[in-house]
């Protein structure tokens, strides 16, 4: 799922309007942040309103509007719109997202089910009954994710089946290949994260925790050489792992 990025914290937007509002916000809106095809806007009403505007601007279509009156309001309520407005904009940019990547995987499920057309019968039947023992179905349905995963990743497969499925269809076309790549690229960078992540988590446990050793300069207050060697000594007791040179 894409992320939300920020141009204008939550905390700062009522301000941004009082100390914006003669000058930028009086020509045009200011983005607060972005979600996918989904923006959330600062608009200027007047000298005493504000807006808080969602827009798909792929589709340059207004989704929610909200207003306040910079009279009436506090930061924090203004702060409490901004969120709700961002966490809408997460939901329906992810809704977005499966539903079209969905889509495609469907098309994938019919180049399977075209390609498997002699075994597609026995398991539906499979699927629909119930068996204590479902190794050999789990199996069967590891296989049909594995393919749709890792073909789906493919960009280059990816691409091909959306240019087959909608052949003649010039907008969902465009609409389709800007939207497996981009989400290809981010799944597949997740994918990479996560992998160099567990990676480096394996190869830590494998060596184990390295200790080092540190020095540090003390200063103590005492008659003599000695009287400050027992003080640390006494400050010093009990941890074993500070040494203390005698």
């Amino acid at each position: 799922m894409s992320r939300t990025f920020r141009y204008i914290q939550n905390d700062d937007v009522l301000k941004s309007f009082v100390e914006f509002k003669d000058t930028v916000l009086h020509d045009r809106p200011v983005v607060i942040a972005r979600h996918g095809d989904y923006s959330l806007f600062l608009k200027y009403i007047s000298d005493d309103e504000l807006g808080l505007v969602i827009e798909n601007t792929e589709k340059h279509k207004v989704i929610q509007e909200r207003s306040y009156k910079v009279s009436k309001t506090t930061d924090a309520l203004v702060s409490r719109g901004v969120r709700h407005a961002c966490q809408k904009m997460s939901e329906l940019s992810d809704e977005e997202v499966n539903r079209r990547r969905l889509q495609i995987w469907k098309w994938y499920v019919i180049d399977w089910q075209k390609e498997h057309a002699d075994s597609v019968k026995e398991f539906m039947e499979k699927e629909l009954a119930w068996s204590d023992d479902g190794s050999s179905l789990q199996s069967e349905v590891m296989d049909m994710e594995t393919f749709l995963h890792g073909d789906y990743l493919n960009l280059g497969n990816t691409l091909s089946i959306i240019e087959r499925y909608l052949a003649g269809d010039n907008k969902h076309l465009e609409e389709f290949r800007k939207f497996a790549i981009n989400d290809i690229m981010e799944m597949t960078s997740e994918d990479t994260k996560d992998r160099s992540l567990a990676e480096a988590e394996n190869e830590r446990l494998k060596e184990g925790m390295k200790k080092h050793t540190y020095q540090f300069t003390v200063s103590v207050e005492a008659t003599d050489k000695e009287h400050a060697r027992q003080a640390l000594l006494a400050y010093l007791a009990g941890d074993e792992r500070i040494k203390v040179q005698k």
